[in-house]
């Protein structure tokens, strides 16, 4: 799939600066809807030619720049009305939703240097140019996605800002530049600085339209202040309403005429650039009335405010607009966008993220249906329903037909079903797909020599589709095809091919946990080993880099959580271990209370990428 070139000016450049001229796109997998009307169709293939005529939201699980291309292939160029993105800052801090490895440094040290994933870009531990070629390519997928009369607003800090601004300058034009906003969220504690320095306490917000003559803007009004309340509404009619005398002209005779505008008909003050009325969530406790998160243990500390994204959303779209965010994070862009009658797709890698926006999302369209009441023809237009969907980290399962599929989709091959033995045809050549649950082995090189040795009269080439392959598979392959003059045996392992690869099917992590009573009351838990086939890879580590990168189980674990009574149906934390910052490490070691009689104790083991592990035990 091709995408447009940057044409825009100034240029920012950078060690391997690249332009993506073609993208790849994966197959979509449906793997949760909501729908409280029990009556929407949900698509396997979210097409955006078929949800224009029958809306749900979507809500997807992947490495963003993979669904941004999927996107594409499904019909969306174009056809998004505003992107909301509050990316990673490079900034070395904390403080939002990461991907990465525990327990390491972070220092420049090579040797120290956490092996991330997509979402976290330390200015300590990745290099500019990393960051830089990171946030280009998926900028520039994202102006193919926007209407033409879209905007894009892009929340950042100081510390890269002023790099990505000149890089927004390149992709979207520096003509299409609306408007630079200052949040300047405060520091109702005064602060903290080190030695003389000031006190931070704004963001950057970067505006663009993708054609700025003809962008969707209305005007934003905020409340008068008291005291211009006091000075210019001074006057009280007899129905005690507020007013203040303006000109509106002169008679005939000079006199000035005067006309009443009344305090409760004036919109207020139009809104600057400078946003000093809307504070960080965590900074004032009363923010969380209208923003219902205090779920840490998912690691994000900084939620952005729900009257941010309100503001930003009625700034620059309509009702029944496409709003998209592809760090969906904790739910924020979608759920304003559901409250103000959006649409909205919400993008993230974390599992974690996901469940969270999801349960999110459920709990706003419950009250939504409440207070309206019940009715599908009424508050069609709400969009009550979404789906959650895969991107290229499949769980399949033992379920070889649904992966078959996936990669059928995928490879675009086409499908042949009166043949008994070859899934169809690429090309001119037939197709064979080895069962993903193992590698191409030395038999199922025999199986296609076999079913062959049936069909004398077969001259077409062969393509092998695998997850994986032994490797001893590749000699085999070799002599074959040195020998044969027909039916030439080419293999598309979807792990490693360097056109087609890359294609990740889940595998859920696997534990040794030792769980044993050591006293009436008392009980002891280790966690002796923990593998997580997809933290694996994901992060794309390989030999001497893998064995470098965890050479303690534990980095790939982001908490532990414990219940020493497990009823078999309902988990309740009574113990938690989540570390209080990414360089730490969960104990592993845990000694614990439990009742007296015989008891189930369950330990939960959450990864890096959210994924979860439940271990219970009898003892």
């Amino acid at each position: 799939m091709n995408i447009t070139p940057p044409k825009g000016r100034p240029m920012l450049y950078w060690v391997g600066k690249k332009p993506i001229e073609s993208v790849k796109s994966y197959p979509t997998q449906l793997v949760e809807v909501y729908d409280p009307f029990k009556n929407t169709r949900f698509y396997e293939i979210p097409e955006y030619e078929d949800l224009e005529k029958d809306w749900h939201n979507l809500l997807f699980e992947g490495d963003n720049k993979e669904v941004l291309a999927t996107l594409l292939e499904l019909g969306f160029r174009g056809k998004v009305d505003l992107i909301y993105i509050d990316p990673p800052f490079a900034s070395n801090k904390d403080y939002v939703r990461k991907v990465e490895l525990r327990g390491f440094k972070g220092s420049r040290i090579e040797n120290d240097e956490a092996p991330l994933l997509q979402q976290v870009m330390y200015e300590d531990i990745w290099k500019r140019d990393e960051y830089f070629q990171w946030i280009y390519e998926r900028l520039l997928l994202m102006k193919e996605l926007l209407s033409e009369t879209g905007s894009i607003y892009m929340h950042l800090d100081w510390t890269v800002g002023h790099y990505v601004k000149i890089i927004l300058d390149e992709i979207f034009g520096e003509d299409n530049f609306v408007e630079e906003i200052i949040w300047a969220y405060g520091s109702p504690s005064g602060g903290r600085a080190k030695g003389s320095k000031l006190v931070k306490n704004h963001d950057v917000i970067f505006h663009y339209a993708k054609n700025y003559s003809i962008r969707k803007e209305y005007k934003i009004y905020l409340p008068y202040s008291e005291k211009y309340i006091k000075e210019w509404f001074k006057f009280v009619d007899e129905s005690g309403r507020r007013y203040r005398k303006r000109m509106r002209g002169k008679d005939e005779n000079g006199n000035i005429i005067w006309e009443k505008q009344y305090l409760d008909e004036s919109p207020g003050v139009p809104a600057p650039t400078v946003w000093r009325d809307i504070q960080q969530v965590y900074a004032d406790p009363r923010a969380y009335k209208d923003n219902v998160f205090t779920e840490a243990s998912f690691g994000f500390t900084t939620i952005k405010p729900e009257a941010l994204i309100k503001r930003i959303i009625k700034h620059s779209s309509d009702e029944n607009d496409l709003v998209l965010d592809c760090f969906i994070g904790s739910g924020t862009t979608a759920a304003v966008a559901q409250k103000l009658g959006r649409r909205w797709i919400g993008v993230d890698i974390n599992k974690g993220a996901v469940q969270l926006t999801a349960k999110r999302l459920r709990k706003i369209i419950e009250e939504q249906l409440k207070e309206n009441g019940n009715l599908f023809e009424k508050h069609n237009k709400k969009y009550f329903t979404f789906a959650i969907y895969k991107v290229n980290d499949y769980d399949l399962k033992l379920f070889q037909s649904e992966a078959k599929e996936l990669a059928i989709r995928h490879l675009g091959i086409e499908r042949t079903k009166t043949d008994p033995f070859f899934e169809g045809r690429l090309g001119n050549k037939l197709v064979k797909i080895i069962d993903f649950n193992h590698p191409l082995t030395l038999l199922d090189l025999e199986a296609i020599k076999d079913e062959l040795s049936k069909r004398p009269d077969e001259e077409r080439d062969i393509v092998i589709v695998c997850y994986g392959h032994e490797l001893n598979t590749q000699a085999w392959i070799e002599e074959w095809n040195r020998r044969s003059a027909v039916n030439k045996i080419k293999v598309i392992d979807l792990r490693t091919d360097r056109e087609k690869g890359g294609f990740i099917i889940h595998e859920p992590p696997q534990a040794k946990v030792e769980i044993k009573r050591t006293g009436k009351n008392k009980a002891r838990i280790e966690i002796k080993e923990f593998i997580s086939p997809t933290v694996i890879k994901r992060f794309n580590l390989e030999g001497s880099i893998l064995q470098k990168a965890i050479q303690d189980f534990r980095s790939m674990i982001d908490a532990i959580l414990i219940d020493p009574n497990f009823d078999g149906k309902v988990f309740r934390t009574v113990y938690a271990d989540i570390p209080k910052t990414k360089r730490d490490l969960i104990k592993g070691l845990y000694d614990v209370a439990i009742p007296s009689q015989r008891v189930k104790v369950a330990v939960k083991i959450i990864d890096v990428l959210g994924d979860e592990l439940l271990i219970v035990q009898e003892i």
